[in-house]
């Protein structure tokens, strides 16, 4: 009796990782979720980052098919704003958090990834495309596993004089095993600039603010390469950040 009991308790937890398998593959091919809503309030915004900039520290994949460059955008706000609990973050679409840090010793006050509600939320985060801010105070009762609802507040941008004056939106996968490259700890199989992924209606947001169109936010592979970033000593930092060519200043 207790065999057979053993068998077929070894037969429900085959079943199981067999199913846990194929239902992580299947989120994996998933399509990337689509922004619907913006995350931030445009009006307190002074400049962003350009994706593929030389700006903040190495963001590249893990399979070393792009070096030298932030593949990130970086969120650089006004001066009368650079204080907490000023400048608002909105989820992006309806998902789940997937991930929470708060690691203030490597300067991470906050840190968040929402994947899409698409997924299952009992699945590990892992190789499905993901929305994160980094930089960032998150509202207190969000837990992993929230649900969270486009155009919801998820926190505030952790700034102050101290703290520095800007936050960062990735858009990416995550791997299973962080990477070193120059210095850094990379723990990216993809990415991807944030402003591919927005639907029109989010675009004309930043259009009426100036920004004609997503590709003057986009350093394109080839330009980058053919104008790599340069390295304050042996990285992962780079030096001049604060050329025109990294940045985009909001004209209005």
């Amino acid at each position: 009796m207790i065999k057979k009991i053993l068998i077929g308790f070894g037969a429900l937890i085959v079943v199981l990782i067999i199913i846990g398998f194929f239902s992580i593959q299947a989120a994996q091919n998933e399509p990337p979720p689509q922004i619907v809503s913006n995350f931030t309030d445009l009006n307190k915004i002074e400049k962003i980052s350009r994706y593929r900039s030389c700006v903040g520290h190495t963001t590249v994949p893990q399979d070393g098919r792009e070096m030298k460059r932030n593949m990130k955008h970086y969120f650089w706000v006004k001066p009368q704003y650079n204080k907490g609990q000023t400048v608002e973050i909105y989820a992006p679409y309806d998902g789940y958090i997937s991930v929470l840090r708060d690691e203030p010793g490597l300067n991470l006050e906050g840190e968040i990834w929402i994947r899409s509600k698409s997924n299952l939320v009992f699945l590990p985060p892992i190789g499905v495309w993901q929305f994160s801010v980094q930089h960032i105070d998150v509202r207190d009762d969000l837990k992993m596993g929230s649900e969270v609802k486009a155009g919801e507040l998820i926190g505030y941008a952790a700034l102050s004089e101290s703290r520095g004056n800007s936050f960062d939106i990735v858009f990416g996968k995550m791997s299973i095993i962080p990477k070193q490259i120059d210095n850094w700890t990379a723990p990216f199989t993809d990415l991807d600039s944030v402003f591919n992924r927005m639907s029109n209606k989010v675009l004309e947001e930043y259009q009426k603010k100036g920004i004609p169109s997503k590709e003057e936010l986009i350093t394109s592979k080839e330009e980058r390469d053919q104008k790599p970033c340069t390295y304050k000593d042996n990285g992962p930092y780079f030096l001049n950040q604060e050329d025109q060519s990294n940045w985009l200043v909001l004209p209005n």
